[in-house]
């Protein structure tokens, strides 16, 4: 009998907290239904191979859940706040939420053309969605997070591994919840109490159904019990997915095994269905692959066995089409929706709104839908709860208004877009709840209430008179795609309450066959559920029936199958294991302790019990009543007096090579022997203590006496130890007292530990005919054990199990092959023969399968299959699936991968290579297996994995690369930095190891580095020029001033000059502040745990030589906008990349009063796309305080975060604060102009290239207003004003206005027409009598640029002739000159392709009278004014659209002219004329040299470069007449974008890049800091949604650092990032082409030219890993658009550029230059040459390789051996021979380490040595020699069939392994040239071990005599064995016939008869060998000649001369 062990008492953390709970906890609300009765559940987590993993236990009570794992409390969760029980906790498996702003991914092909042209690579703006609840990200499949998940009464809290907690509403309680592995989790609903009621109708009592707290009033309450009720089950796939019921129905496919998605499997078909009903209570749902929903019908009291199928909606509801808001007008949008027709229909189901509010005690869960929408009692939601967005991006669906905390919830159709999130406030603290939506389900049948409206305030002040009105429509009922569809039904004897039954699975072997068990109260029915094929349903049939009164499945006797322990009726304990058969188990004796409270005691008590086996510690045995909470193989024992106690029945084989021959024996023997074996061999497994079942032979010793007893083989009894050996000769002694001591020890011995009995079968034998499948299949566990170097002592166990087997069977023939292979002297010793039984599964092969044998063949010919044990039986394992030969089964594969795949058609190596590594790959094999192999095994491996690293396919999996030494190519797949996780979510549950966390820590200290920004010195060198900016652009220090005093002034003058000195330096600091922004921009990370500093404004300064410090005095308006650029800046420092920026991070960086600076923080945050994960009512809280810097801030970032989206939530918010968007009738909006102005751009960003037509009207319609009814001082700000319409209409026209005009498209142009030249005439007459005219002073700049937004790149001449240049003088003095300016600009953007960076197209854009009269003067003061300031405007215009075409570019033409032009202008602006023309003259030269600077540091935006440099820092220097605020601005911002995030970013070209940099660069520079009336001061930073990091860097992937690395680019012509446009390109109007590409070489870092135009980029370096990443690639290109990085790997033997410019300390040079490197010497022989020193080696491999395993060898056997070495120097002579063998040895693995170091293949290192050693001193030389010639047999077939490594480069690389090393090696073999000295693990030489070659008579030739004459082993079994494998001789029966042959020829032994026989025999031998090779293969005839049967063994001359003259009786 079986003894289970007892783990301790039951009682859990969770149990002990539960009964120690308080009684004075919050009082629970009551819910009609609800349960609030604790409850627990029990599982096992993280089940590591065949371990039971930990047990994880939910206890929960009241408003508590504990989490526990084992002895202790993992997590508590209480829900005091929430004032509701818990009613249930589970574990599940949801979809992942993405960790940032909800975006679509980049490779998602949602954008259309026009979007791609409107939006850079890098822009993904237009995707998002603002308050979305945000998924993973990942389109292709759904990752899915373990997450604990507490339902209460009305909600339920999801907790995702990342500590994301996520609040679900339910529409009605809970009472089961079971996780499903495919997703989602199946709920089961709480019946009501009417339902209850309802069911209970008629009968005194409802069995197994909880009334509750039912009354006798309850009775009398009149309710309608008819009333409809919802389903009973239903499915929830996420927590922002909504409940779906679950319906019953026949379903014809769909099975597990049809391989969804297959084309020659049908989909499934639902027929006829119906919903679960309420009387239906769920008992069991199978977790995978069993698709079983077994449930329990109340009605008929039947047990209901269905099948889970995914069923997909066929005919999803679809929602009614909302109004556009791309087309639609806003009265269309915003008027209220018409009243829903209420059909007259029967009263549909309630809805299944989560609705809390709506389970309140007046709550009868009975409500009709088609009561008021509007009605707010019924849908009134919880504080901060809000509805889900229907709609996607793009779709124009209504957006339900967040602005209001209080907002009420909308119903939701499902699965129609990502719903809205707020978070809750809990406490006072912050926490990041997700809100999730509501939804209806009805059913299908009920006309749906349509039109249901909210109305959502947006304020509780004013605002709220103003929001608008939406509507949602509601989709009908929701059917879940999981469906039920019954198999079979079964009524139990008797009715049952469901809650006396368990359900439970048992004998789950194979996914087509298991045992289902229903226990109920007094028996046990098991049921037998299985299927032929995977593609056909179950059938059930009764299989057993059991008295037991309790059972429970656990892991007992079998790897992940579960046995039944059974408790019966007379109190005992049985394992139910395969077949039914039945195992008595018990469990040791345990004292009764009371109520089990002191638990030390206990444990004490019973251990103490259990040692010492006293009778008076066990009272009477108590009985067992029940079992529970089963986990694994462990349970909960319940006994008669409560007592619950846990034990472990784990009886299963943990003996790796015990376990392995088990799994091989269950498939060749009967399953009545195999269990009788099983039994016998778990029952003296249990008799061993647990250090002998740890130990390595324990065991194996025990397989081996019980199979032998079995068997009937008698086996001497084994010797004991030494100290049983020394007690025995001790007793034997002469000395009296040493025989007294020897017996009182003996004594004692065996009183303290009895000795267990030898294993012996107690009446059970195997039947003979079994032990040839024995035999067989130990044979192949042998042959297995052959494929692991690690396993060779495990070879030789079972060879001796052979060796006695075959040796009884009478198979002379396989004794012989194990004697061969793993000689030992008792195979000298003659077996009888004993066992006579039929051979026949034996006799099929003509030699024992060699595993060997067959690997050199499948080299040759395609093979058939290699035996294995579940071919060679005829039985099915009752153990499940196992493959006990699994290494077998792996080497085989690959090896069919490495041969041929058709002997006529040879394939390339390159693909026999790559389908062998990805086959490894795809298996789970990693480079320790390979490591683990044989080096007969590794060696093509190995040399395949070269072939592949050398050329690596293109669409290869990450593994794939990194398995094969590419790392660099795994990251280019994966497109993203290194880092831990590449999910993101980390699991709780696992509980990392010492090992693990100190990996973690180095990883994460790596990966930190990895993550900083890229350092200055990477990226510009070591000169000062950075150095050089940061001093110019600092703001936080008091500056400087040399000040030379004037003459002649008094003290109070010169006071007066120092503070105006020091007022203009402090007027220049406050203008750098935006150009600081620009040079710092992501150039930081934030630290989400502290607050953002946004430094101070030193204003002061220190005035020298006087060394006074004096502050600025400026007033308190001029600061205020150069504070909120500040804050700007500080924001734009935090890079885009960084992560946990979240909205309460925001909110924790608000100051308590209102500031300038946060108000420009939000701005920055906003241009970053931060901004995308401020929650609405947190935006809500800024824009209700009516700030203009707060609400500029907010509206403008968040419309930067979304430009492009059309997110209708963002368009309400811009609304409420545009006058133009309001309803009519609505309240005076009280917002400054400089609010409207930001939301009026706002709008055009949102809608950015959009053409919504109602948007652009609107806009349209405010670029001519003066006035503004309730807004004071409008008309000071009436020109910004009408430039951002304008910049609304431009943008929302952006690019859109197509190649012919429209009828729209003219009414616009008009429109556009009046803004540009007024109301003339012409346009008066056709003018409508009531439009309102327009001032073309105000409208005319924002109207001219806004019309070349609209028509940007569309080449219409006729749209550029609206903006015409005056060509002549008098027709000049009609325009204003700055006009010129942004006509020149606006007619270059439609001309867009005619713009080209050479000064001739600059002066042509000049009109002709004006470029005469400046070519005649050489000065241009000579020119009259009107022509000079025309002049100079329209060469800024030039200029100005040169720079946007070309930005970023760095277009060498574009530069030079652009500094001509630079140069022009600077004289011009520095003229001193003070006259009133000559202060014009010099503002409009400045104001257009601030323009030319601008243009020109577009064009070299991010370079740094130097001649700018210089001229910028002039320009910084100057003050005095002309230099203005507006200047410095200027200049500074030129500077910033010249050294754009320092040199990391550039800017783009694509259209809201374009239309950014036009309206951040408007020339239009203020000259005060606080003037905002004719331009927005914050549009000054738009430049940021231009910026795209282009600068590509090469990171290495070993080291994690930023390298320098040639690098080539090839990019199509005419986008050259170098900008070489040739002359003759000119000449011929050229200067684009696609059909022509250009290369150029750089230097990582490295800015690179826009992504449209780049074709490839690729390494141009011998020192590192050839990669191209191809731009036509999607992967390729979405890496480097996220990352910017390519990653490199550096080869062996090299040093990067930045330690060896020159390569002079390359490994190649200084080992060559010392002659230390010599291919050709074989490493063993002792005329070795010149090596290199212990020092040196050392040196080399601590440079050039990172393994720190390489430079510990290097030091062991550089200096550790050396000492070891010294310190034995005393020893004489035998020390000496030591000494020059240790030497011997630390010089060959200085050597080999050197080498593989240098040719990169440091896995030849373990090979190297393996093959030494297996050679010199292995334990089974044979073996060791059998691997040799298996690396000879691979290396000859690659010589004749493939070139290794060289195919298609024109190259041939050497072999791995030195072909003169592997020939050493062979001779050492054969007993030649052998090395001296070395010795054996027996510390002989090899000359003692080999028999004396010298052919005299004597002992010695005596066994090889024996053998050849009569085949017998006599002697020294090993070197008989070394004898015979040099030989070659033939297997023992061919030898014998042979013989035999040789004998009957009769041949008198004379020379010529003896060589006649000699040929005769090798070609027999010769065509036996071809047999057994071609035994193999799959077709005969497939290889021709050579002798593949033995490995290439040739019998020698020598020996068969020998041979054949001992067999014709030659005695000489």
């Amino acid at each position: 009998m079986l003894e289970a062990s007892v783990l301790g008492s039951a009682t859990s953390p969770g149990l002990l907290y539960q009964s120690r709970n308080p009684a004075g906890r919050p009082e629970a609300r009551s819910f009609p239904s609800g349960s609030t009765s604790s409850a627990r559940s029990l599982s096992a987590s993280h089940v590591d191979g065949d371990g039971d993993g930990a047990e994880e236990e939910l206890v929960w009570y009241g408003q508590t859940v504990l989490w526990s794992r084992g002895a202790e409390v993992y997590r508590k969760y209480t829900f005091d706040e929430e004032g509701e029980d818990v009613a249930y906790a589970t574990f599940a498996w949801f979809p992942i939420p993405a960790a940032g702003p909800s975006t679509i991914p980049l490779s998602t092909p949602t954008s259309t053309s026009s979007s791609s042209e409107t939006f850079g690579p890098f822009q993904t703006s237009q995707n998002s969605i603002w308050g979305a609840p945000v998924l993973s990200q990942s389109s292709s499949s759904t990752q899915l997070a373990r997450c604990f998940i507490v339902f209460l009464q009305t909600r339920a809290h999801v907790y995702f591994p990342s500590g994301r907690d996520v609040i679900v509403h339910l529409p009605f309680v809970v009472d089961g919840v079971w996780p499903l592995h495919t997703g989602g989790i199946l709920v089961q609903r709480a019946l009501e109490k009417r339902e209850k009621r309802r069911m209970n109708r008629g009968k005194d009592v409802l069995r197994g159904m909880d009334m509750g707290n039912m009354s006798v009033l309850d009775d009398l309450v009149e309710l309608d019990e008819d009333a409809p009720s919802l389903p009973r089950l239903f499915t929830l796939q996420g927590p922002f997915d909504e409940f779906k019921m679950v319906v019953e129905g026949h379903v014809d496919g769909g099975h597990e095994g049809d391989g969804a998605g297959d084309a020659h499997h049908s989909s499934p078909r639902l027929g006829e269905s119906n919903e679960v009903e309420t009387g239906m209570t769920v008992l069991l749902v199978s977790e995978k692959p069993y698709p079983f929903v077994i449930l329990y019908d109340y009605a008929s009291g039947e047990i209901v066995f269905t099948r889970r199928v995914t069923v997909p909606l066929s005919q999803p509801a679809e929602a009614a089409v909302l109004p556009s808001t791309r087309t639609a007008r806003p009265e269309d949008i915003l008027r209220p929706p018409e009243p829903p027709q209420i059909p007259k229909t029967k009263l549909p189901r309630p809805s299944l709104h989560r609705n809390s509010s709506s389970f309140g005690p007046s709550a009868d869960r009975r409500q009709s839908g088609a009561g008021d929408p509007l009605d707010r009692t019924t849908r009134r939601a919880p504080r901060m709860s809000r509805g889900a967005e229907v709609a996607g991006p793009n779709h124009g669906a209504e957006l339900q208004a967040t602005l209001d905390p209080a907002a009420h919830p909308a119903p939701v159709p499902p699965g129609k877009g990502k719903g809205r999130a707020t978070t809750a406030k809990t406490g006072g603290a912050e926490t990041s709840r997700r809100q999730s939506g509501a939804s209806s389900i009805l059913r299908k049948d009920v006309p749906v209430a349509a039109g249901g409206m909210a109305l959502l305030g947006a304020s509780e002040k004013d605002l709220r008179e103003t929001t608008m009105v939406m509507g949602l429509q509601r989709e009908e009922g929701a059917r879940s795609e999981v469906v039920l569809d019954r198999i079979w039904v079964w009524k139990p004897p008797g009715r049952v309450d469901a809650a006396n039954i368990r359900v439970f699975l048992s004998d789950d072997s194979t996914p087509s066959s298991v045992h289902i068990n229903v226990q109920l109260p007094t028996q046990l029915y098991t049921f037998l559920a299985s299927r032929p094929r995977a593609t056909t349903s179950f059938t059930i049939s009764p299989f057993q029936s059991l008295h037991a009164t309790a059972s429970v499945p656990i892991l007992a006797t079998r790897h992940q199958v579960h046995d039944i322990l059974v408790l019966n009726h007379a109190g005992s304990l049985e394992l139910v294991t395969s077949g039914g058969r039945s195992l008595g188990i018990s469990i040791p004796k345990q004292p009764a302790t009371g109520d089990g409270r002191d638990e030390v005691a206990h444990r004490l008590t019973g251990l103490r019990m259990v040692l010492e086996e006293d009778e008076r510690m066990g009272a009477a045995e108590r009985r067992i009543v029940g079992l529970s909470d089963a986990v694994g193989s462990r349970c909960t024992v319940i006994f008669e007096d409560g007592e619950k106690l846990r034990i472990s029945a784990d009886f299963r084989i943990q003996h790796l090579l015990v376990r392995q021959c088990f799994e091989a024996l269950s498939y060749v023997l009967t399953p009545e022997a195999f269990f009788s074996f099983k039994r016998e061999l778990i029952a003296h497994l249990q008799n061993l203590s647990s250090l002998e079942r740890g130990d390595d032979v324990a065991p194996w010793t025990v397989f081996q006496g019980v199979l032998f007893a079995m068997v009937d083989i008698s086996l001497p009894a084994p010797q004991g130890n030494a100290y049983e050996r020394l007690l025995e000769a001790s007793q034997q002694s002469a000395d009296p007292v040493t025989r007294r001591l020897a017996a009182r020890a003996q004594a004692k011995r065996w009183q303290a530990s009895p000795q267990p009995t030898p294993p012996q079968a107690l009446g059970a034998k195997i039947d003979p005919t079994e032990i040839p499948g024995i035999l067989l299949a130990l044979h192949l566990v042998a042959q297995d054990c052959r494929l692991s170097s690690s396993r060779q002592k495990d070879l030789a166990a079972v060879a001796t199990v052979l060796i006695e087997l075959s040796g009884r069977m009478g198979r002379a023939d396989w004794r012989d092959y194990w004697l061969r292979l793993v000689p030992s002297q008792p195979g000298t010793i003659e077996i009888p023969h004993t066992i006579h039984a039929d051979t026949s599964l034996v006799d099929r092969f003509q030699s024992p399968p060699d595993i060997l044998v067959y690997l050199s063949r499948r080299l040759l010919a395609p093979t058939k299959q290699f035996p294995s044990p579940q071919t060679c039986g005829p039985a099915v394992s009752e153990l499940g699936c196992p493959n006990p030969c699994l290494q077998t089964e792996r080497i085989c594969a690959v090896f069919d991968q490495l041969g041929p795949a058709s002997a006529r058609k040879p394939d390339s190596v390159i693909d026999r290579a790559a389908g062998a590594v990805l086959y490894m790959v795809s298996t789970g094999l990693t480079a320790d297996w390979v490591a683990d192999l044989p080096h007969g095994l590794a060696l093509p491996v190995l040399e395949m994995m070269r072939v592949c690293q050398h050329s690596p396919g293109m669409d290869w999996p990450a593994e794939a690369y990194e398995f094969v030494g590419r790392t660099d190519l795994a990251m280019q797949c994966l497109g993203q930095l290194p880092a831990n996780d590449p999910t993101g979510e980390d699991e709780p549950d696992k509980q990392p190891t010492i090992g693990e966390l100190m990996t973690s820590a180095k990883e994460g200290a790596r990966v930190k580095q990895m993550a900083q920004p890229m350092l200055p010195h990477v990226r510009f060198g070591s000169d000062k020029r950075l150095a050089e900016v940061e001093r110019i652009m600092q703001t936080t220090r008091a500056r400087t001033i040399s000040v030379h005093d004037p003459k002649a002034v008094g003290d109070q003058e010169l006071v007066q000059y120092h503070q105006q000195m020091v007022n203009t330096i402090a007027q220049r600091t406050l203008a750098v502040t935006v150009g600081q922004g620009i040079f710092e921009y992501g150039t930081r990370q934030a630290s989400i745990t502290d607050s953002w500093d946004i430094p101070f404004i030193e204003l002061s300064a220190k005035i020298v030589p006087a060394n006074t410090t004096l502050r600025a005095q400026i007033s308190a308006d001029h600061a205020d906008w150069p504070c909120f650029h500040n804050g700007v800046s500080a924001a734009l420092s935090i890079s885009p990349d960084s992560q946990g920026i979240d909205s309460s991070w925001i909110v924790f960086n608000r100051p308590r009063e209102p500031t300038a600076e946060h108000g420009g923080f939000l701005l920055g945050l906003g241009l970053t796309g931060h901004l995308r994960s401020l929650l609405p009512y947190h935006a809500l809280s800024y824009l209700d305080l009516r700030n203009d810097f707060y609400s500029t801030g907010v509206l403008l970032g968040l419309a930067c975060s979304h430009a492009g989206s059309e997110d209708l939530l963002i368009t309400k918010a811009l609304s409420l604060h545009t006058h133009a968007l309001l309803p009519l009738g609505s309240m005076e909006l009280n917002a400054s102009p400089i609010i409207q102005s930001s939301a009026l751009i706002g709008l055009g960003l949102v809608y950015a290239g959009s053409k919504n037509l109602r948007m652009a009207e609107v806009a349209m319609s405010e670029v001519g207003r003066t006035t503004m009814a309730g807004v004071d001082n409008f008309g000071d700000y009436a020109e910004s004003y009408s430039f951002s319409a304008a910049m609304a209409f431009g943008l929302t026209m952006l690019g859109r206005g197509g190649r012919v005009s429209s009828e729209v498209d003219r009414r616009l142009l008009a429109q556009l027409q009046r803004c540009i030249l007024g109301d003339s005439p012409s346009l008066s007459e056709a003018r409508s009598p009531t439009a309102i005219p327009v001032d073309p002073h105000l409208t005319a700049p924002g109207a001219t640029l806004a019309l070349g937004l609209m028509y940007l790149k569309t080449n219409r001449s006729d749209i550029r002739d609206m903006l015409p240049i005056p060509h002549s003088a008098l027709a000049l003095e009609q325009v204003r000159p700055d006009l010129l300016l942004l006509r020149t600009f606006s007619r270059a953007l439609i001309m867009w392709d005619d713009i080209s960076p050479t000064m001739g197209w600059i002066e042509d854009q000049l009109p002709a009278f004006i470029l005469v009269t400046h070519k005649m003067h050489k000065h241009v003061g000579g020119v009259d004014q009107a022509s000079e300031l025309a002049y100079l405007n329209i060469l800024a215009g030039a200029c100005f659209a040169v720079g946007l075409k070309y930005a970023g570019t760095a277009t060498e033409l574009a530069h030079n002219n652009l500094m001509t032009v630079y140069g022009i202008l600077s004289k011009a602006a520095g003229g001193s004329s003070m006259t009133y023309e000559g202060r014009i003259r010099r503002t409009t030269a400045r104001q257009a040299l601030a323009v030319v600077a601008l243009s020109l540091c577009v064009v070299m935006s991010g370079t740094g470069e130097l001649n700018v440099l210089r001229r910028l820092r002039v320009s910084h220097g100057q003050e005095g007449n002309g230099v203005t605020y507006g200047t410095h601005m200027a200049m500074h911002m030129a500077l910033g974008i010249l050294f754009l995030g320092r040199g990391n970013y550039t800017l783009g070209n694509s259209n809201l890049a374009i239309a950014a940099m036009a309206i951040a660069f408007f020339p239009c520079f203020l000259s005060t800091p606080d003037d905002n009336k004719a331009y927005p001061q914050a549009f000054r930073h738009l430049w940021a949604l231009a910026v795209e990091p282009r600068c590509l860097m090469a990171r290495d992937v070993d080291s994690g650092e930023v390298v320098y690395l040639p690098v080539k680019i090839v990019w199509k012509e005419g986008a050259t990032p170098a900008g070489v446009v040739t002359q003759s390109d000119l000449n011929n109007g050229k200067t684009q082409s696609k059909s022509k590409t250009r290369t150029q070489s750089l230097i990582s870092p490295t800015l690179i030219a826009p992504f449209d135009k780049l074709v490839s980029i690729s390494v141009d370096s011998v020192r590192y890993w050839p990669i191209t990443y191809d731009l036509s690639n999607p992967i390729h290109r979405a890496a480097l658009v996220r990352t910017r990085t390519i990653h490199v790997k550096r080869k062996a033997g090299f040093l990067d550029y930045n330690s060896d410019p020159k390569g002079n300390r390359s490994i190649f040079v200084r080992a060559g230059s010392m002659t230390g490197f010599d291919m050709h010497y074989d490493l063993v022989s002792p005329a070795a040459p010149p090596a290199l020193s212990p020092k040196e080696v050392l040196e080399l491999v601590q440079a050039h390789s990172v393994d720190p395993i390489h430079t510990a060898l290097a030091r062991y056997f550089a200096w550790g051996r050396e000492r070891a070495i010294a310190d034995g120097d005393g020893h004489a002579q035998e020390g000496n021979t030591s000494a020059s063998a240790s030497a011997s040895i630390d010089a060959f693995v200085r050597t080999i380490l050197l080498e593989c170091v240098t040719l990169d293949k440091p896995g030849l290192i373990g090979v190297y040595l393996g093959m030494l050693l297996s050679v010199i001193s292995g334990d089974l030389p044979i073996e060791g020699a059998r691997q040799l010639k298996m690396v000879r047999s691979f290396f000859d077939v690659a010589d004749r069939s493939y070139s290794p490594s060289g195919e298609g480069r024109g190259e041939r690389k050497p072999p791995l392994v030195r072909p003169s090393f592997l020939s050493a090696l062979e001779r050492r073999v054969g007993g030649a040239n052998a090395w001296a000295p070395s010795t054996t693990t027996r510390g002989s030489t090899e000359a003692e071990d080999e028999p004396d070659t010298s052919g005299a008579v004597g002992a010695e030739l005596d066994p090889r005599r024996t053998y050849l004459t009569e085949g017998r082993w006599t002697g020294d079994c090993l070197a008989l064995a070394r004898w015979i494998e040099r030989e070659g001789l033939p297997v023992l029966p061919l030898l014998s016939d042979l013989a035999g042959r040789v004998r009957q020829s009769g041949g008198t032994g004379d020379a010529g008869q003896r060589r006649v026989l000699e040929v005769r025999v090798r070609e027999a031998v010769e065509r036996y060998a071809e047999a057994v090779g071609s035994e193999y293969d799959a077709a005969t005839g497939t290889v021709q000649g050579g002798a593949a049967g033995g490995l290439g063994t040739r019998w020698k001359t020598e020996s068969l001369s020998e041979a054949v003259g001992l067999w014709l009786g030659d005695a000489a």
